[in-house]
């Protein structure tokens, strides 16, 4: 092996060997603290045209819509929060949290369709935060 293939393979595995210490350190996964998440309707009917949420839990704050009109009312420990869109489409919201690794437990009440008629079992629904 000539000098200068050594001193590109060691100045490689060098390269290489930093590279995957600072990608471990920077998947440390998430940290506490505040901050907003979204949170999402999952359908089994596929795209929406409203729906109503309670959110439970301490450290809930505002509620922002992310497409759509967006109204939330707090009760306490709990928030309830009504998504609705001109057309059919995702239904989702931002909620600030005090803590983005604690997720506050939420229940889809109402959905209504496209044709704005309540569907009648919610089996399926869920929230997704992301």
């Amino acid at each position: 092996m000539r000098p200068f293939t050594r001193v590109r393979t060691l100045l490689g595995a060098v390269a290489l060997s930093v590279l995957t210490a600072a990608v471990a350190c920077h998947d440390a996964g998430p940290t506490a603290g505040p901050g907003v998440v979204t949170a999402a309707l999952v359908s089994p009917n596929g795209p929406e045209g409203a729906a109503v949420f309670s959110l439970f839990g301490a450290g809930v704050g505002d509620v922002t819509p992310v497409q759509g009109r967006v109204w939330s009312l707090r009760r306490g420990d709990s928030v309830r929060v009504v998504v609705a869109r001109d057309g059919v489409g995702d239904l989702a919201f931002r909620v600030a949290l005090a803590d983005t690794t604690q997720k506050p437990a939420a229940v889809v009440l109402q959905v209504a369709g496209s044709d704005d008629r309540l569907r009648v079992g919610l089996s399926g629904y869920a929230v997704e935060f992301r």
